[in-house]
């Protein structure tokens, strides 16, 4: 919610001038706008609302602009797991699928499979994609304490693109 976002930003600014002048503004923006743009982009602008924004504006201005992008990248494979995970929920069209798939196999229906299928409105298609901008922040912090180094991740895409 805003009441959490907006100070959290403002915090995260204040904070990175106080400690780092004002090439810590630079870094605060420059993360507060590349995060969510990263996860706009990613998304193709759609499936992500106001709040999922607001907090990887919060996380970026955070985080600055190097730890930022591995985050929103963290997040997206935290969404991905997080979307299978719901869609393996009972009803869900993952599991409807690998039972279309599973045709004639003994252990393909079990006792109250019958149920008609959920209603596909885009409240039941939707998931709380906070958790996965929540868990990303935290996989990256936890890189960048286990190696001690903000550039970890630009160090992994030089030795990914030279193989």
């Amino acid at each position: 919610p805003n009441l959490l976002t907006f100070p959290a930003i403002g915090l995260a600014i204040a904070l990175r001038i106080a400690l780092q002048g004002w090439v810590g503004l630079g870094l605060a923006l420059a993360g507060a706008f590349l995060a969510p743009t990263l996860l706009l982009v990613m998304h193709g602008g759609k499936g992500l609302g106001m709040g999922d924004l607001k907090l990887a504006a919060a996380v970026g201005a955070i985080l600055g602009p190097a730890l930022a992008v591995a985050s929103m990248l963290f997040a997206a494979v935290a969404g991905g797991i997080l979307g299978i995970v719901m869609m393996l929920k009972p009803g869900g069209s993952l599991r409807n699928l690998i039972s279309v798939i599973s045709i004639g196999l003994p252990f393909r229906k079990k006792k109250g499979d019958d149920e008609p299928a959920p209603n596909d409105s885009p409240a039941v298609l939707t998931m709380p994609y906070g958790l996965a901008i929540g868990a990303g922040s935290l996989m990256t912090l936890a890189v960048y304490w286990w190696t001690g180094n903000e550039n970890w991740f630009l160090s992994f895409v030089g030795i990914a693109a030279n193989l």
